[in-house]
């Protein structure tokens, strides 16, 4: 043995031969019971109650946002299309290049 290894003691080599324990286990318990296999698929989750208020919240929100989204760009493409905008841009353009 290396100087850094300390030889086991007398109740743990007594641990260690008695059957139906295993190494390093503390005296006067059972071995763990083997971990039980979960089957492929998990079983389906309940469904929601049906008086839950915010079922289907989150999907709504989400649909109020894009068509908010559709509506701003509809509009700022009107705008930015218009005879006076886009002669406004133009201005602006030439004014900075010094056209």
């Amino acid at each position: 043995m290396s100087q850094l290894q300390t030889p086991p003691s007398r109740a743990a080599l007594q641990r260690r031969n008695r059957p139906g324990t295993a190494p390093g286990a503390p005296a006067g318990r059972r071995p763990a019971a083997p971990p039980v296999r979960r089957r492929a698929a998990a079983a389906p989750r309940p469904s929601a109650p049906a008086g839950d208020a915010d079922l289907g919240a989150t999907t709504v929100e989400y649909a109020m946002v894009v068509l908010a989204a559709a509506a701003f760009g509809g509009v700022m493409a009107a705008v930015l299309s218009s005879g006076q905008v886009r002669e406004l841009l133009a201005a602006i353009v030439e004014r900075a290049l010094g056209v």
